[in-house]
């Protein structure tokens, strides 16, 4: 069978159909997980990349009120600004923000110090600005120093936004794997009663990761926000394993 009627198969959660399917190398697996997961983070990184190319963030520092930040705090006194980052996956707040973030992470900016936490997840706790390793010899830093800082870096900043998503989409390979392998080996119990082996069971949790892997692409495109999709993403791979098993058990019972 193709990988692209396997991808056809696995993206609309045909659990009956795949598994019908011969016992594949779980060397094929791990490559259609690892293209899966690439072509994800491809689409994500041209996006985030395009949204970040067309924020104007030197018009916003010159144009915003002055704020002074120093070991002491920062003094801003004008209305409550959201700086999204997106190529950085990180959103900056000052003052009182009360909209959600568009990013995965998010640091707000406060008088007296600044948090920093998963969106939606933000500590309790502060970190006071004079624990932030940016002094040295500055003992302030303006809009006019921060803009400064960006013109003089801004090469720099590009090289590090790469980095950043090659490091993001090794991870992600990584924990997908790494997931997948721990679902496989839990299932193993269940596996035995209907003679699925475990390269059979890692299979069905690679392709069973397409449907929640593209739903997971299309909310981080769109911005839109779902409570727990975390939980509920690694879930459905759980369940999608569990249907194709009990499938399998079925179809030797006739």
């Amino acid at each position: 069978m193709g990988i692209i009627e396997q991808f056809q198969q696995s993206l609309f959660f045909q659990w009956k159909a795949i598994g019908k399917w011969k016992a594949q190398s779980i060397w094929k697996s791990f490559f259609y997980l690892l293209c899966l997961v690439l072509l994800s983070s491809l689409i994500l990184s041209f996006s985030s990349f395009s949204k970040t190319s067309k924020l104007d963030y030197e018009g916003l520092l010159t144009e915003m009120q002055p704020f002074n930040l120093s070991e002491q705090g920062l003094d801003y006194e004008g209305e409550p600004l959201i700086v999204p980052i997106p190529v950085f996956d990180v959103t900056i707040t000052i003052g009182d923000v009360t909209q959600r973030a568009s990013t995965d992470y998010v640091i707000a900016l406060q008088q007296d110090g600044f948090k920093f936490g998963k969106n939606g997840l933000m500590s309790t706790n502060s970190t006071a600005y004079r624990d932030l390793p940016i002094w040295g010899s500055e003992q302030e830093y303006t809009n006019v120093d921060v803009l400064k800082l960006l013109q003089d870096n801004e090469s720099q900043l590009k090289q590090l936004a790469f980095f950043y998503q090659y490091v993001k989409a090794f991870l992600q390979v990584l924990i997908s794997v790494v997931f997948i392998s721990i679902i496989a080996w839990v299932s193993l119990p269940f596996g035995r009663s209907a003679s699925v082996s475990y390269r059979r069971l890692w299979m069905f949790g690679a392709y069973g990761m397409t449907l929640p892997l593209a739903i997971k692409t299309v909310l981080k495109l769109t911005g839109f926000f779902i409570p727990y999709f975390g939980m509920i993403y690694w879930f459905s791979i759980i369940i999608f394993v569990f249907l194709t098993v009990n499938a399998i058990k079925r179809s030797a019972r006739i």
